[in-house]
């Protein structure tokens, strides 16, 4: 497939993840599951400002998400720390104690009995990494899936914005008010198509606008138009 065909499929697997999650879940947890459902982990955490002062971990789906999160904090090190300070999705197999990149960490997972994979993804919002999504994986090594990796990290920086509890405004704001009106119309036309919540239905519109190397708003003007209809979208292999 080309590049965009892999956007469009991964896409089209993220809108399928959140249409099938409970839709009184808070967005955060949402993404979060979608996340570790697209990556095929066990488990995943986001923390925002990861390596900052206000540092916060918004959710976690198991205990052992938590305290690998926790660990990376308390060692100062680990995948999570280079995917936030370089921007890109960070694959790293460990448990063996023979990490030389993070040799602290590497040692703690020993003694916490975790072998597996750790898939570290930053998260963006325009220029910013506003944190990074952790995944694990038990178990012998596989292929990655790095096409979903890096969409996940193009999209859910931006549509965890929405989310309340991180306070910070989205950069919709910033646009005219018939350029958001037509975002609103053309989301409430995504949760009416796949039956998603407004924040889920968001996002979807964002990673549409990412496969398609395009704006909120000519994305919103195609759904309006009916030439985009998220009914249509399907996975390939169902």
């Amino acid at each position: 497939m080309s590049e965009t065909d892999d956007d469009q499929h991964a896409l089209a697997k993220f809108a399928t993840v959140l249409a099938s999650l409970k839709r009184e879940e808070s967005l955060a947890i949402r993404l979060c599951e979608a996340g570790r459902q697209m990556l095929d982990a066990d488990g995943a955490s986001m923390t925002l400002d990861y390596a900052g002062d206000g540092r916060l971990m918004v959710h976690a789906t198991d205990e052992m998400a938590a305290t690998l999160d926790d660990l990376q904090d308390v060692v100062g090190e680990g995948p999570a720390f280079d995917a936030a300070h370089t921007g890109e999705v960070v694959v790293a197999r460990l448990g063996n104690g023979d990490e030389s990149r993070w040799a602290l960490f590497s040692d703690r997972l020993v003694g916490l009995g975790f072998a597996g994979t750790l898939v570290a993804v930053p998260l963006r919002a325009e220029l910013a990494i506003l944190g990074v999504l952790s995944l694990h994986r038990r178990g012998p090594d596989q292929d990655e899936d790095l096409v979903s990796a890096r969409f996940l990290s193009a999209t859910v920086g931006t549509a965890i914005l929405q989310d309340p509890r991180v306070g910070r405004p989205d950069q919709i704001s910033k646009e005219t008010w018939a350029s958001r009106s037509q975002i609103h119309q053309a989301t409430g036309m995504i949760v009416a198509q796949v039956g998603v919540r407004a924040e889920d239905a968001m996002a979807l519109l964002r990673g549409q606008a990412f496969a398609r190397n395009t704006s909120l708003v000519e994305v919103a003007r195609d759904i309006i138009g009916r030439r985009i209809n998220f009914r249509d979208f399907t996975i390939e292999g169902d």
